[in-house]
């Protein structure tokens, strides 16, 4: 199957083609699977590309350690985690811990990962996982953040209520919205179980619970 370009498109494409560092430096950022069919091509983009190079050489010239370089990276991740897991309900977790410190405070620092469970762990990483994408996608991919176009915020701001009803069985769009103008006295937005399916219960989304806080 062939994809039908519009003339813009093409001719952003033909300027990506003739710019070839350009377009070296937009391959070398696809997941490596992406390029299996080409092995060269794909060690060549890792192993020659400058920023590569300038790393090699400041190992080479001991600016830093591979330990070093790694540890940095690992504690901005842990920045990244922590900015995640404070915008989603870990309720479990904290209810976990108090089972086994309870109002001491102090014992927190000194818990392993056999006290806690690995399987409150892997809930944790799970989550956090699962809501990488949603803390990084665009504002206006929102409809209740939308800055143009009529935004309805009696139904938005009562989105959650929508979604347990989708869960209790509304899950079409005509029996939902019938469900939302008996209860919220509006209609469902066409986009509303579209939206739901990409982004889930709102109640876990940091943008619609500040969207409904303001």
């Amino acid at each position: 199957m062939t994809t039908k370009l519009s003339p813009k498109a093409k001719a952003e494409l033909g300027s990506l083609m003739v710019n070839t560092s350009e377009l070296v430096d937009l391959l070398s950022l696809l997941p490596k699977e992406q390029l299996n069919e080409y092995p060269l091509l794909q060690k060549e983009l890792i192993s020659k590309h400058p920023k590569v190079r300038d790393y090699n050489k400041a190992i080479k010239e001991q600016r830093f350690s591979k330990e070093e370089y790694r540890d940095r990276i690992f504690a901005k991740l842990d920045l990244f985690a922590y900015e995640l897991a404070i915008s989603i309900n870990t309720d479990y977790l904290v209810e976990r811990v108090n089972l086994i410190v309870g109002g001491d405070i102090a014992l927190i620092d000194e818990l392993g990962i056999e006290e806690i469970g690995a399987d409150v762990l892997q809930r944790v990483l799970s989550d956090l996982s699962q809501h990488v994408r949603k803390h990084v996608q665009p504002k206006g991919d929102h409809p209740f953040l939308a800055e143009r176009g009529r935004i309805d915020h009696i139904f938005w701001r009562h989105a959650e209520k929508a979604y347990d009803a989708y869960v209790e069985g509304y899950n079409t769009q005509a029996a939902l919205d019938a469900w939302c103008q008996l209860n919220l006295h509006t209609r469902c937005p066409q986009s509303f179980i579209r939206w739901m399916k990409a982004y889930g219960d709102p109640r876990e989304l940091n943008e619609w619970n500040c969207y409904t806080s303001s």
